[in-house]
């Protein structure tokens, strides 16, 4: 019975992430145990629901459960319970309904909302720079924002999916005032990438938009390309990731001093992670690649900079292969299902999976911030919509 009434309640258990905020309100030193618990109740009560249908999502309970000591008392910078949130989030997602994405991607809107409260001042913020009217840029607030312990990029990162989503649920809602609404909060969400200081979150989702725009635009030859079009985004990542060593090994190339850092730790991460074929392979584990080129090269750095760099350094080779055939699948699988009637969904989907590809070229976003790992996570989830609107969790909201 306690299982049959969170079935019913299926696509409302999202509301759980923006509520989830609360807890930088419940513990005002910063510790983020209350949005953590918030977090693994929504994942645990999305398992919950499937298990009628099948037994392995006990199994992953019990993964989630024996996770959550390791992320409310983390040793490390990087952790086991990194991707595996990830993955867990991506697993709470599968096969949900168009109708069930619809309310699932209004409750991740509402996260912006949710976090208003807890914005803080940090840092100059660099984005001023690129506004062209002196008056504007003197009469703005000088300071960049972030909420609150998590760190500038990040925070650029999350409101940059929030626009997203937004803009996604603007593009497709039926309904004027909705669809209004939801332009409103992706322009604002967009004004706090602006605000952050971050040029990644600034830059990449107008990419991100204009890309996703070309191909809903071309569906046919999106559908018929689709194998083709998701191996070259995977390579054009893949060169991305040679590109960030130029800085560093070039001597006619010159960029700025930031670029020649990242460089820097690139070298660092790829140098130490092919020390032996087996750590090749399995990785070196957890913050040993971070803790060698801080404090061994003195580069003062606690992670890559890099989703790749990271995995291949903490996880290995193998590690690495499987996430980039993982982000290949999703991409096809959105190309492939574009011509159907789930145009916010490929909007949503597709956008958002751009923007995180092209954010794990320059900052490590799976590592440290639940928030953060869940919402990539799921949103990758929307690559594997469920076909029928009629299954048994989806007749009560068609």
């Amino acid at each position: 019975m306690f299982i049959k009434r969170f079935e019913t309640a299926f696509p409302y258990l999202d509301i759980l992430i923006p509520l989830s905020l609360l807890g930088f309100g419940w513990e005002r030193s910063g510790n983020p145990a209350g949005m953590i618990w918030m977090l693994y109740l929504w994942c645990g009560l999305k398992f919950a629901t499937h298990l009628r249908q099948n037994a392995l999502y006990g199994i992953l309970i019990g993964v989630l459960v024996v996770c959550l000591s390791g992320i409310l008392h983390p040793i490390s910078i990087s952790a086991p319970t990194d991707l595996i949130l990830v993955l867990l989030a991506f697993a709470a997602g599968l096969k949900q309904t168009n109708t069930q994405w619809r309310i699932s991607s209004w409750c991740l809107l509402a996260t912006l909302i949710a976090i208003l409260p807890f914005l803080e001042w940090d840092r100059f913020n660099d984005n001023l720079h690129f506004i062209p009217f002196e008056s504007l840029r003197e009469f703005l607030p000088q300071e960049a924002i972030r909420i609150q312990k998590i760190t500038i990029n990040r925070s650029g990162y999350l409101f940059g999916l929030f626009s997203l989503v937004g803009y996604g649920l603007f593009r497709f809602e039926t309904k004027r005032g909705l669809s209004k609404f939801a332009l409103g909060l992706s322009s604002l969400s967009y004004l706090l990438v602006l605000i952050t200081g971050s040029r990644a979150a600034l830059f990449f989702p107008l990419i991100a938009v204009l890309i996703t725009e070309i191909f809903w635009r071309y569906k046919q030859m999106a559908i018929q390309r689709a194998n083709m079009i998701s191996m070259s985004l995977i390579a054009i990542a893949l060169i991305g990731n040679l590109i960030i060593f130029i800085p560093h090994i070039s001597t006619v190339y010159t960029r700025s001093s930031e670029d020649e850092a990242r460089s820097k730790i690139a070298l660092c991460f790829f140098d130490h992670a092919r020390q032996s074929f087996p750590h090749l392979m399995t990785g070196q584990g957890y913050d040993r690649a971070s803790n060698y080129c801080s404090e061994t090269k003195a580069l003062g750095v606690r992670h890559a900079h890099n989703t790749f760099l990271q995995t291949l350094g903490d996880h290995g080779l193998i590690s690495l292969t499987l996430m980039i055939i993982g982000i290949y699948i999703c991409f096809q699988n959105l190309l492939v299902d574009c011509n159907n009637d789930n145009g916010f969904l490929f909007f949503i989907a597709f956008s958002s999976q751009m923007f995180i590809l092209s954010s794990a070229l320059i900052e490590s976003t799976v590592i440290k911030t639940s928030l953060q790992q869940v919402i990539t996570g799921y949103l990758f989830a929307m690559s594997f919509r469920s076909t029928s609107e009629n299954q048994s969790k989806g007749k009560a909201y068609t």
